[in-house]
């Protein structure tokens, strides 16, 4: 829009100038023949009731005058010519343009018997320069003018529209979104209340498919806890090698699916911001906890590095659901490589690196990791909930989890919004589910 009034704004500005270089012209002229004019009329006026001598001398003296001007004078008395040039014409009183024999604007007076023709041989003209210069000076002038104008009415045609999409961008998942008041443009508007209604439903939807996964997830705690718990006394019996080996197997699966069951009741907690708490945590704590609980193969290849406690505001139960799945995916799939955990501090932010020196995941698929049981081309084991948990609570702590490049293996940071007491408000979680 704003390149279409820009180029509409030249092409009026050109036209404007090509006006204004006419009218400038025909001003030119109209001044040059008052000027040749009142010379014509003073002469005439002065050789009134002169003859003889005194007529000659007059009229050499305005010839002398008039030359250095470029002017050229012819006075005659009842169509015959007292002085000057005889070459130029006897026209009715005014001004014309002679082309033959040669081109000349002359303008000629008359009083009685007396009439007098001054010339000059230049056609007055702006010439090529001051024309061009006009031209160049008014497009230019337009051209701002169009830019500052489109502008203003591109902010003033889309602004609403961007005003929107912002509200949009910042709104939660799974909360009433405030799309604002009708700003009195109909079509937008009209989309405004279309997108509500999307939304509305959309909200809906998502809290009744939480809602599902938490009751099944519920449901499925008690008899996955008893059945697991019935297979911890049959590996206690007495019973031949292949029945413990198939006993064994079946608590495995018992236990990842009570992992799943687990890790789908934290995703529905993340998305209920009634449920979370708000209080002061600081990640170097909890980092040096889960290291602890370690086995000595997985503390032997990580390296923890505290730059400080990163102090945030949150969830402390949610935050190390985060820190652990970071830790967990890299010692994991990173095995037998190092693993090195860094926490640090920025002025508002505090920052997690989790870098393993493994086989790395390819850019492209890196992005599709943070949805849920979504997993790489390479991944061992697991459900595919890590990294979706991991994102999920950043995004609800009001932070952000990327990959960051790396020359080797896998590079994840977590920025989350640094908490002091000396701030002078509390900090507001952006829920996202």
């Amino acid at each position: 829009m704003a390149g279409v009034a820009a180029v509409a704004a030249i092409g009026g500005g050109l036209l404007a100038a090509v006006a204004s270089v006419g009218l400038a012209e025909a001003e030119v002229r109209r001044a040059e023949d008052r000027r040749l004019g009142d010379e014509a009329a003073e002469i005439v006026a002065e050789v009134q009731g002169l003859s003889g001598e005194a007529l000659g001398a007059l009229v050499a003296e305005e010839l002398h005058e008039l030359e250095p001007a470029g002017l050229r004078v012819a006075v005659r008395k009842e169509g015959v010519l007292v002085g000057g040039d005889a070459t130029l014409p006897m026209n009715a009183e005014g001004c014309t343009t002679q082309r033959e024999p040669r081109e000349m604007r002359v303008c000629m007076a008359v009083g009685g018997p007396w009439s007098c023709a001054v010339a000059t041989g230049a056609v007055p003209s702006l010439g090529g320069r001051a024309m061009g210069t006009i031209v160049l000076g008014a497009v230019v002038v337009a051209a701002l003018i169009g830019v500052i104008a489109s502008r203003m009415l591109a902010g003033w045609a889309v602004g609403p529209l961007a005003r929107l999409g912002q509200r949009i961008g910042d709104a939660p998942l799974d909360e009433a979104v405030d799309l604002g008041a009708d700003e009195g443009v109909h079509e937008i508007d009209a989309l405004r209340q279309t997108l509500r209604a999307l939304l509305d439903r959309r909200t809906e939807a998502l809290r009744a498919a939480r809602l599902f996964a938490a009751g099944a997830a519920h449901e499925l705690r008690t008899p996955l806890t008893t059945l697991s718990g019935e297979l911890e006394l049959l590996a206690e019996e007495s019973l031949p090698g292949p029945a413990l080996g198939r006993i064994a197997a079946l608590r495995a699966i018992t236990g990842r699916i009570g992992r799943l069951v687990e890790r789908l009741l934290v995703l529905a907690r993340v998305g209920a911001a009634e449920a979370m708490r708000h209080d002061a945590v600081e990640i170097g704590e909890v980092l040096e906890e889960l290291a602890h609980r370690l086995p000595a193969e997985a503390t032997e290849r990580l390296t923890l590095s505290l730059e400080g406690q990163g102090t945030v505001r949150g969830d402390e139960s949610l935050l190390a659901v985060l820190c652990e799945n970071l830790m967990h995916n890299a010692l994991v799939h990173a095995r037998p490589a190092a693993v090195r955990v860094v926490l640090r501090e920025e002025e508002e932010t505090v920052l997690l690196d989790v870098i393993d020196e493994g086989p790395g995941i390819p850019a492209a698929e890196r992005a599709r990791l943070f949805a849920p049981f979504q997993r790489g081309a390479a991944a061992g084991p697991g459900e595919g909930l890590g990294l979706a948990l991991v994102a999920q609570i950043a995004r609800a702590h009001g932070g952000e989890v990327l990959f960051q490049d790396a020359p080797r293996g896998t590079h994840l940071r977590v920025r989350l919004p640094r908490w002091s007491p000396r701030a002078a408000a509390p900090v507001t979680l952006a829920v996202c589910g």
